[in-house]
């Protein structure tokens, strides 16, 4: 299998964290199990460049797949979802919380836990034949790049209570909610108002979903795992916490995660 990464500069980096590049062999693919994709808070956009075909479970504990074209756009998420790994070469952009919004004709929250065509979103069908006749990755990551400048809306931005709020959350896993309303001169229920309609998610439930990402991320690659300080360096209030929060978004206990993970950023194999 082979990952590559792009980052990409001005503009762009204001509102996308990366761009990725997956491309896997027949025999890494062979009877491999279901893989989850945890939920991140971000947007994404995915490009099977070997068939025009992407199909999924929208649910962890659904047997019914569903069959989408070959370029989709997946809105923000607090809940996870399945694929079957397949022999593929496949692009992708990873916005950053709240990207996206500078791309949408219509609040980000209504693509919340949705993966829809990416010609609904922004178009898509010749973008795919174009990536797909570049001769290598870099090529296609310069075309993506290219294709996302021309449709970035510069007159858009985030609301600054917005700004605020997610570069606070992102830099302090124990910040609360309170605490940020205090700073911006907002009521609760404006500013959820706005940071739902903007981000994709409420404020309390991307806080949840963030410090989920971080506390993965946080954990070793191999040895023993002191779930109690874990929970303490990552802002939950104990350790049951944390556990519930592995639960509601991966379906799995830490520890479960912690065995079943992969290289494959927010994938984790599925058993049964």
């Amino acid at each position: 299998m082979t990952i590559l990464k792009y980052f990409p500069g001005p503009p762009l980096s204001e509102v996308i964290e990366l761009f990725w590049y997956l491309a896997r062999e027949t025999a890494a693919v062979h009877d491999a199990p279901r893989e989850a994709i945890l939920p991140d808070g971000c947007a994404h956009l995915v490009v099977n460049l070997s068939e025009n075909r992407i199909t999924l479970y929208e649910r962890l504990d659904s047997n019914r797949l569903t069959a989408l074209g070959g370029s989709i756009f997946c809105g923000p998420r607090s809940s996870a979802y399945a694929v079957l790994p397949a022999e593929a070469a496949v692009i992708g952009v990873l916005f950053r919380p709240g990207g996206v919004f500078r791309l949408l004709s219509a609040p980000t929250e209504e693509f919340r836990n949705a993966q829809v065509p990416l010609e609904l979103i922004i178009g898509g069908n010749e973008l795919r034949d174009q990536l797909i006749a570049a001769a290598t990755p870099a090529n296609r990551f310069f075309l993506l790049e290219k294709f996302l400048l021309s449709q970035l809306r510069r007159s858009l931005s985030l609301h600054r209570a917005v700004r605020y709020a997610v570069n606070a959350f992102e830099h302090d896993s124990f910040l609360s909610v309170a605490a940020v309303l205090e700073k911006i001169g907002l009521s609760e229920r404006r500013f959820s108002r706005i940071f739902s309609e903007q981000v994709g998610l409420t404020p309390k439930l991307f806080q949840r979903v963030r410090r989920f990402q971080r506390t993965m991320e946080s954990l070793p690659s191999h040895g023993e795992v002191d779930w109690a300080g874990t929970a303490t360096a990552n802002g939950y209030y104990d350790q049951a916490h944390l556990i519930n929060d592995f639960r509601a978004f991966s379906s799995v206990t830490p520890s479960d995660f912690f065995a079943r993970r992969i290289v494959q950023r927010n994938h984790m194999p599925l058993r049964g």
